[in-house]
C-alpha cells in the first residue's frame, strides 16, 4: 500500500501563501542553479493527487498546460456543482476518510497532498499524512494562508532528513510516528 504524503514549501513563519492566495513570493527566491529542491524525485514516486479547490484553481491560473495528466488527481470542493477542467481528474465533495483510503490502496505508488491548508489540516485530523517534506524559506510573509490552520490535533513526527541548500532553503523530510 502507498503512502500519503505532503510536498510544500512554506515561509519561516508557517504561511504557505498570501492571503490573496498568491506564491509569488516563491519565484523571488534567487535560484542560480536552477534546484528543483527534490521536486523530480519526490513525483516520481507519486501517481495520485488530492488538492483543494483554491489549489487546483491557482495551479490553472498559471497559464501553462495541466503538469499532472499522468497522475490521477482529485480536487476537494464543498461546491457539488464544482467541475474539474483537467484531464485525469475528478472532484470530491466532501472529505470523505473511506474514500481517501480506498484511493491510498489503489494507488500503485504514492498520494500527494498538494494544499491547502485546511486540506492539509483535515488529513492531519485524521491522521492520514504519513509522510512530509517542508520546504522551509528563509522568508517571513507575516500574514496569510497557514501550513496548519485550524489547530490540527497533536501528531507526532520522526525527522528522517534534513537537506539544506546553497540558497538559504532547508528541506525537512518527516514520517508520521
Amino acid at each position: 500500500m502507498s503512502g500519503i504524503k505532503l510536498f510544500i514549501a512554506t515561509s519561516i513563519d508557517g504561511f504557505i501563501a498570501r492571503e490573496n492566495g498568491s506564491i509569488d513570493w516563491l519565484n523571488e527566491m534567487p535560484n542560480p542553479d536552477n534546484l528543483d529542491y527534490g521536486y523530480e524525485n519526490f513525483i516520481a514516486e507519486i501517481d495520485v493527487l488530492i488538492m483543494g479547490r483554491k489549489t487546483y484553481e491557482e495551479i490553472l491560473g498559471f497559464g501553462v498546460p495541466w503538469p499532472y495528466g499522468n497522475c490521477k488527481s482529485f480536487v476537494v470542493s464543498t461546491d457539488a456543482n464544482y467541475k474539474t477542467k483537467t484531464e485525469n481528474t475528478k472532484a470530491m465533495y466532501e472529505f470523505d476518510k473511506q474514500l481517501i483510503n480506498k484511493i491510498k490502496s489503489a494507488s500503485k505508488k504514492g498520494v500527494w497532498v498538494v494544499g491547502g491548508g485546511q486540506l492539509i489540516s483535515e488529513f492531519i485530523k485524521h491522521s492520514l499524512i504519513d509522510e512530509m517534506t517542508l520546504s522551509l524559506i528563509p522568508i517571513i510573509l507575516g500574514k496569510g494562508i497557514r501550513l496548519f490552520p485550524n489547530n490540527p490535533k497533536e501528531t507526532k513526527f520522526n525527522l528522517i532528513k534534513s537537506e539544506p541548500f546553497p540558497t538559504g532553503i532547508v528541506n525537512l523530510h518527516y514520517r508520521r510516528k
